[in-house]
């Protein structure tokens, strides 16, 4: 199932909070290093992926999973990204 959320995550972030944010990226499960841009558990050519994107309305994640897999993962990402940067990270839209 198609998933996507933009986090309030902004995108003029200094250098010492994108290098926190790489951080969490790399600890969260399924971190796939040597692309682009962020991938977890795959690319869009594969069943299971999550992506993200930095773009001026915030970090856009999207990716094909469980509903349940995608809920957990946003949940624990946010958490994470909250800890490391001293702010909370939330749905931009919520």
């Amino acid at each position: 199932m198609e998933q996507t959320i933009t986090l309030n995550l902004p995108n003029n972030l200094s250098d010492s909070d994108w290098k926190k944010v790489s951080t969490v990226y790399k600890q969260m499960d399924g971190w796939i290093d040597g692309y682009d841009h962020p991938y977890w558990f795959g690319t869009e050519e594969d069943d299971l992926y999550i992506w993200a994107s930095v773009e001026p309305s915030g970090l856009l994640l999207s990716g094909k999973v469980d509903e349940r897999i995608w809920i957990g993962w946003v949940t624990v990402l946010c958490a994470k990204l909250t800890l490391a940067l001293g702010r909370e990270i939330h749905d931009a839209e919520a």
